[in-house]
């Protein structure tokens, strides 16, 4: 656990090294342009599953993104960890014209386990993922963002619901 407290610091030292410009809050930053827009985001559900999501999509104007992503978690309990790989589409609406504002998205798509997950043996289930959060512009045109949200898995008629708390860094 000595190691995960060391990288959440160290990617939040990262992130907020770049700075947020307080006398520009109303200017949109680059990454909510029309065009291309990513993000890769650092995940944790139950306090127990880490992950890696990333996202790759097209910013309609800004307010709205449309995109595909792929991500892994993994619980690091056991010699070899249990594992799950999942593709997803997320639509993440900003809700207003400044530099910081709220957010909240919407992610669907399908898991499939890498290893033996133990008592969550699923072979592929469907994953929803309803979020909220607030995005943060910096002064070289990306973005931090933070948000809280729950991931369900459906499989084989049963449902399992993962709160899930995630920091990113959008492009």
């Amino acid at each position: 656990m000595k190691i995960l407290r060391n990288l959440t610091m160290a990617i939040a030292l990262f992130a907020f090294s770049s700075g947020i410009d307080a006398q520009t809050m109303n200017d949109i930053p680059a990454y909510r342009q029309k065009g291309y827009a990513g993000s890769v985001s650092f995940t944790d559900q139950y306090i127990v599953w880490l992950g890696l999501d990333t996202s790759h999509g097209y910013m309609f104007n800004e307010h709205h993104y449309l995109g595909a992503g792929v991500g892994f978690f993994l619980a690091p309990i056991d010699e070899e960890p249990p594992m799950l790989v999942h593709g997803f589409l997320e639509y993440k609406s900003y809700w207003f014209k400044r530099r910081s504002t709220p957010t909240a998205g919407v992610r669907a798509g399908f898991g499939r386990p890498v290893t033996n997950l133990g008592a969550w043996d699923f072979k592929a289930p469907f994953l929803g993922e309803p979020y909220i959060g607030w995005d943060w512009g910096t002064r070289n045109g990306n973005g931090l963002s933070l948000t809280v949200g729950a991931s369900v898995f459906i499989a084989n008629r049963n449902t399992q619901v993962m709160p899930k708390l995630s920091f990113g860094i959008s492009f």
